[in-house]
């Protein structure tokens, strides 16, 4: 029997990479747009023309896609470990479990020491679902990911139903309450005094969507668990370009229509009609299906143009912020709660949505480059060695061999 080890560079597949590149990418602008600066406190009065296109930018095309290919990702990744596994007769539980226990401890301490959103815990325990359906077809997880997806989401959309679900950890109005406070305490606190404050603000987020929000995570993750047993990536996705151009047409025909939905409820189309419960759950049906339509375009587009060398090698630039994603990711945090809060440069709230936008982008720059002079010199990011360190429970290799003199 082989020895149960991490994925080499070798093996690594260069669009997977691409796509978790563009994808935190895609966070960092959302998690600036809307939580760093400000937004989910209270829009601002008045904004300039560039201000409204950015946030229509980020609105339609980029919020909840990012996550959408992640939490994909995510599921991908763990079929691949099984395929793995099975192909070099390795145990496979322990490992999947370790690995889910180290992430969870990874993502709480984000939570504590850095910032609440931290969405790393949420998918370890999230990705025990998927222990589930290990033995199940593919039929099966497809059609468990649709229920998943889309049935709690939509229950959550009754009014009745939402509020009594919503309602069992937290009194009505009580989220804008604790969301205010912790705006405040964004802007006075230490650094050390965030750390409840964090803590508090994450229960309190999670609080009126639990009931359907693992599920959601779960029927995502089962997608790319589908994708991954059917090894839609092989050869940086070669032999299914069919595939892929149908998911892209089929996304954007789904995507477009979902985001002319989100526009006009957004420029205030149905200010002036009371929608009924059935006309709500067909638009959040839409939405949801938008979501999952674009952020299957836009995987596409990246596994379409990889086939072309010139656009490969401008691509690839990305690569490196995808090869040490939870380093990219928690790096993030430590940029922008010292732009934003209090015991930094206490930006909330000063930035208009295009100031963020581009801070956001120039930010993702940075990394990309860091990330590049990294892995010149090593084999993985820090926290991706430690992550593999305590999964793997054995010494592993930090540093790029280099060829003796």
């Amino acid at each position: 029997m082989s020895e149960l080890a991490p994925v080499s560079v070798r093996e690594r597949v260069v669009a997977l990479d691409v796509l978790r590149g563009f994808a935190l990418c895609g966070v960092l602008i959302v998690n600036v747009f809307w939580i760093f600066g400000g937004r989910a406190w209270g829009p601002p009065a008045k904004e300039a023309v560039v201000d409204r296109a950015a946030a229509w930018f980020v609105v339609l095309f980029v919020e909840s896609k990012a996550q959408t290919m992640l939490t994909f990702l995510f599921g991908f990744g763990f079929a691949a470990q099984l395929l793995r596994a099975q192909q070099r007769h390795e145990p496979v539980m322990g490992m999947y479990l370790r690995r889910l226990a180290v992430l969870l401890a990874i993502g709480a301490l984000h939570v504590i020491v850095l910032w609440w959103g931290d969405v790393t815990w949420t998918y370890a325990i999230a990705g025990l679902g998927l222990l589930v359906f290990q033995r199940a077809s593919n039929r099966t997880r497809l059609v468990c990911a649709g229920i998943l997806i889309f049935v709690p989401f939509l229950l959550g959309l009754i009014p009745v139903l939402g509020e009594a679900l919503g309602g069992v950890f937290l009194e009505p109005g009580q989220v804008g309450v604790e969301l205010q406070r912790f705006a405040a305490a964004t802007r006075s606190a230490s650094f050390t005094g965030m750390m409840p404050a964090h803590l508090r603000i994450a229960l309190v987020w999670e609080a009126p969507i639990w009931f359907w929000y693992s599920a959601w995570l779960i029927g995502r993750f089962l997608v790319g668990y589908v994708a991954g047993t059917q090894r839609w990536f092989d050869r940086e996705g070669a032999g299914r370009l069919a595939l892929f151009r149908k998911l892209l047409w089929y996304g954007l025909a789904v995507g477009a229509a979902s985001s002319a939905m989100t526009a006009a409820m957004q420029l205030g189309a149905f200010e002036d009609y009371e929608l009924t419960t059935a006309a709500r759950i067909a638009i959040g049906a839409l939405q949801q299906a938008g979501l999952l339509g674009l952020a299957a375009a836009y995987m596409a587009i990246v596994v379409l143009l990889i086939q072309r060398p010139a656009w490969r090698r401008v691509l690839q630039l990305v690569a490196p912020a995808g090869r040490m994603p939870l380093t990219t990711y928690i790096a993030q945090s430590v940029i922008c709660t010292f732009v934003f809060y209090g015991w930094g440069l206490g930006w909330a709230g000063r930035l208009g949505a295009a100031a963020c936008l581009g801070l956001a982008l120039a930010i993702f720059a940075l990394q990309v480059v860091t990330c590049h002079l990294w892995l010149r010199w090593f084999r993985v990011g820090p926290l991706e060695w430690v992550w593999r360190r305590l999964v793997y429970l054995r010494p592993l290799a930090m540093r790029v061999a280099r060829p003796a003199p």
